[in-house]
């Protein structure tokens, strides 16, 4: 359930940041701050001007709920349902938002993005709870 809960987690933050290309992630493996992943997303998907402020507002708003949510009373795992339905309505309203060809190119992005994770040693990947030379599954 560990791996579920972590997968749930990643994949919630992964909706934030497009793709990870050059100057994708700072120094140190930090997160992007929320202006460059916006311009990174403008600039990768081909935002209008209109589209980039309602993705904006959208990711702002996204973010005040995560930060609600992880500073509430309770543990990771219970909060698992509640992340991923805050996951899903960002979507919902990211996909009301761009061209399905825009959406088609940011659903893949993120899908390569969470490979490129799994492959470094991510959840399930090399070193990863599940995967090779890692904890077992529930173990880790």
């Amino acid at each position: 359930m560990k791996k579920l809960t972590l997968a749930i987690f990643m994949a919630i933050f992964a909706s934030f940041a497009v793709a990870q290309g050059p100057g994708g992630m700072r120094g140190g493996g930090q997160r992007m701050d929320p202006k460059a992943r916006l311009e990174k997303m403008t600039k990768d998907l081909g935002l209008s001007p209109a589209q980039a402020k309602k993705v904006g507002d959208l990711q702002a708003k996204q973010m005040d709920a995560m930060k609600k949510l992880f500073t509430a009373p309770g543990d990771r795992k219970s909060k698992g349902p509640q992340m991923k339905k805050l996951r899903d309505e960002f979507n919902a309203s990211l996909k009301n938002i761009l061209t399905p060809t825009q959406y088609a190119k940011y659903d893949k992005m993120q899908k390569d993005r969470m490979a490129r994770m799994r492959s470094r040693g991510g959840p399930g990947g090399p070193g990863g709870p599940g995967g090779p030379g890692g904890a077992p599954p529930g173990k880790g």
